[in-house]
């Protein structure tokens, strides 16, 4: 692939981990308005195994194919920390439905939303000041 490619997929992950985060902060505050929600997009178990699936799916390959083009482990890093945010948050392996009191999942799967945005943001920083991605060199050779 091109790089302009993985650029792009860097954007789409960053916006969409963004997205992923934001959801995640404001579901606690519209807890209350689900029965509201309920016939929505928002209000359903479904919205959230999707956005993260895709986030995730988005993430991997792009995050990892930054550390292999610029040798820099934290991009990795950041993607594994985002891994342990969601690993950590209540109902990670068991999903229930979450109450008002299980805030915590909420933040912990924001913390994950921001660990890959900022990772895919970084990814993006180094390919703007490397040289071997405006050149399509398989390594950065400018450390």
């Amino acid at each position: 692939m091109k790089s302009i490619t993985w650029r792009a997929f860097d954007r789409m992950g960053m916006t969409l981990s963004m997205a992923c985060a934001i959801h995640c902060l404001a579901m606690p505050v519209l807890i209350p308005l689900l029965p509201l929600l309920a016939g929505s997009f928002l209000g359903g178990e479904t919205t959230e195994a999707v956005i993260l699936t895709v986030t995730l799916l988005i993430a991997a390959p792009t995050l990892f194919r930054g550390y292999l083009k610029h040798r820099k482990f934290r991009v990795p890093a950041i993607f594994l920390l985002g891994l342990l945010f969601l690993a950590l948050r209540p109902g990670a392996f068991h999903h229930d439905h979450v109450h008002e009191g299980e805030v915590w999942h909420f933040v912990f799967a924001a913390l994950a939303g921001f660990s890959l945005a900022i990772g895919h943001w970084i990814n993006l920083r180094l390919c703007k000041s490397c040289p071997s991605c405006k050149d399509g060199q398989s390594h950065c050779h400018s450390d």
